[in-house]
């Protein structure tokens, strides 16, 4: 475990004794208010705090993936190993948020990393037994390493990042949240009943369609049995360019988490799609999304910023 607890060190996720929580409003100050269309004000950075953010990290099949990826400037992340030349890497998130500018939501995004076109895939490590634990938080580890070190120049210079998560489709229970995610950054988000559950040892989502009640997706794990440290993410996402709202800027943007007792654990748990009737269990189904991992930010403080301006 402690050879997990190091390598995190180097990686998009940070170990450090100090609180970042604490220091994302005084990081990242309300500079501006934005009025939705039907004049719900939300300042921006949009700032979060939450019960927990969760990110299942799983293989995907690239191939599949391409055909849900709707920006021509960007490419699935692919691995580069014998018998594995189709398998990218996903994460389904769930964010129980307990207050933001738009109020409370439960949410799901569904994601995978992609590559802006050009730039040379990131040395990834190839999977080895997804059914050991410590193969699979050793692999998580290792593939977030080599993406924080591939957009360490552009992080440094304040750029947008050449590889990110592609936000393919979110599903969440605030229609205000919805408009501000779709009227500000284009978030490709529909309504759904979200329940998330968080108990000391388990953490529970079930997805259901918000008319006719019929179940979509199952996902519960164990919680608290990995690596507990504090956690601090910065990464870009990506969005598809068709909903941009402000063609002054690119479908992308940089967001935040933190939290002072974050867990990186293996996936010990159910995955279960029940219908494919959603963008999101579609996906997660054709894409072939295995668990391997994940990371959770246990009371959470998040920043989604502004789209970067067009260059």
């Amino acid at each position: 475990m402690m050879k997990i607890k190091s390598l995190l060190l180097g990686t998009i996720i940070s170990l450090s004794t100090a609180s970042y929580a604490a220091d994302l409003s005084e990081s990242y100050p309300i500079t501006s208010t934005t009025y939705l269309s039907d004049g719900t004000p939300v300042d921006m950075p949009f700032h979060v705090q939450g019960e927990a953010t969760s990110a299942v990290v799983g293989l995907i099949d690239a191939n599949v993936a391409q055909f849900f990826l709707w920006n021509w400037q960007w490419e699935p992340v692919r691995l580069h190993c014998e018998g594995t030349a189709s398998k990218g890497i996903g994460a389904l998130y769930t964010q129980k948020i307990t207050a933001s500018p738009a109020g409370a939501y439960n949410e799901t995004i569904s994601s995978f990393y992609v590559k802006r076109r050009g730039s040379v895939d990131p040395i990834l490590p190839c999977p080895g037994d997804m059914t050991e634990p410590s193969a699979q938080l050793d692999f998580t580890g290792k593939v977030l390493a080599a993406l924080a070190a591939a957009n360490a120049a552009q992080q440094a210079a304040g750029k947008p990042h050449n590889y990110a998560l592609y936000n393919q489709h979110l599903m969440l229970d605030n229609p205000v949240a919805i408009r501000a995610g779709r009227e500000i950054w284009g978030y490709p988000k529909q309504a759904a009943d979200v329940s998330i559950t968080i108990t000391p040892r388990q953490h529970t989502l079930t997805l259901n369609n918000q008319y006719t009640g019929q179940s979509m997706l199952d996902v519960s794990y164990t919680r608290q049995i990995g690596v507990n440290l504090p956690l601090h993410s910065v990464g870009d996402n990506v969005l598809p360019d068709y909903l941009l709202p402000d063609y002054s800027k690119v479908p992308q943007l940089s967001g935040v988490l933190s939290s002072d007792s974050g867990w990186m654990m293996p996936f010990v748990g159910e995955f279960t799609i029940h219908s494919r009737a959603s963008l999101t269990t579609f996906f997660l189904a054709e894409s072939d999304f295995t668990p391997v991992a994940v990371v959770e930010f246990p009371d959470v403080s998040g920043v989604a910023m502004p789209l970067y301006n067009r260059e």
